[in-house]
């Protein structure tokens, strides 16, 4: 039962990552012609989807830990899980919102000079690589996950004489 909740849930976990990922975020970026508007829209669907990760992350590591009599290879990969939803939520979710908004106000008013800019928009893209460097991480960890739980989990076929 623990394993068929496991899997379920990192499927659904699985699919809608790559639904926002691949499809969602992309859509926004080539619809709207503002950035920081565009931005903004990213901002407020990670920033959701963070609380819906981490609690995720921490339920299926308490499976985990509730199979480890039978399983023991999904603690360490759902511990990373969990570490990876955390960032998200508690760092770099945070400093991405406060980074974009400083930014765009900046920009807005015209207070930064072409070095302060550069500046900013430096930093944006240094958080920014990390959440998607993390999040190809999370993408090869819950396919792991999904992958190994099916195929344990699969019928087998009974050898009869």
């Amino acid at each position: 039962m623990i394993p068929v909740a496991m899997l379920t849930l990192s499927a659904i976990w699985l699919g809608w990552t790559v639904l926002v990922d691949f499809f969602l975020v992309p859509a926004v970026f080539a619809t709207i012609p503002d950035f920081f508007l565009a931005g903004e829209m990213g901002i407020q669907v990670f920033s959701r989807l963070n609380r819906l990760e981490f609690p995720l992350a921490s339920v299926l590591l308490a499976l985990a830990a509730l199979d480890a009599r039978r399983r023991r290879w999904p603690i360490p990969l759902n511990v990373a899980l969990v570490g990876i939803t955390g960032v998200y939520l508690f760092s770099l979710t945070p400093k991405l919102t406060e980074l974009t908004a400083t930014w765009a106000y900046a920009e807005k008013v015209g207070t930064l000079g072409a070095a302060g800019a550069a500046d900013i928009q430096q930093l944006h893209q240094q958080y920014h690589r990390t959440y998607v460097a993390m999040d190809v991480v999370k993408l090869i960890l819950l396919t792991v996950q999904v992958g190994t739980l099916g195929w344990t989990l699969r019928p087998r076929a009974s050898h009869v004489a």
